[in-house]
């Protein structure tokens, strides 16, 4: 059964492959210096029970493009670069090899939507995309 960190750490592990990312780290840091980064981390869900003793998680992961605010001009190119690229890895590491990563534990998502501009970690001004996966189903047991 997956977990939602498990979700994470692939989605996490994914984008790593991905040229010219610096950064990807398994856990959220306090602060990174370190740029392009992504981060992935939990957003809003919700719990509900369809039969007795299945549980359904349906989860929202957020994952974060940050690029150092520099030179605003150079800031959205350095993003843009990945506009296309990141939400290919997402897609594919929730939807179209779930069943073979999560052993079917990960069934559907809804969508995924995304803002574009200034961002901010660690007191650092960023710049980027962020991404929220919204609806992602996960089932287990009730134990």
């Amino acid at each position: 059964m997956a977990t939602l960190q498990q979700v994470i750490d692939e989605i996490q592990a994914d984008i790593r492959a991905l040229s010219g990312i610096r950064a990807a780290p398994d856990e959220a840091p306090e602060q990174i210096n370190i740029f392009p980064f992504v981060v992935a981390f939990p957003g809003p869900g919700t719990w509900s029970s369809d039969i007795p003793g299945n549980k359904i998680n349906l989860a929202s992961v957020v994952v974060e493009l940050h690029v150092a605010r520099k030179d605003m001009a150079k800031d959205i190119q350095a993003a843009m670069v990945y506009e296309n690229s990141i939400p290919n890895v997402l897609l594919k590491a929730v939807a179209s090899t779930a069943g073979d990563r999560f052993n079917n534990t990960v069934s559907t998502f809804d969508n995924i939507t995304y803002t574009f501009g200034s961002l901010g970690w660690g007191g650092m001004d960023t710049f980027g995309f962020r991404w929220t996966i919204n609806g992602i189903k996960l089932q287990s047991n009730i134990t």
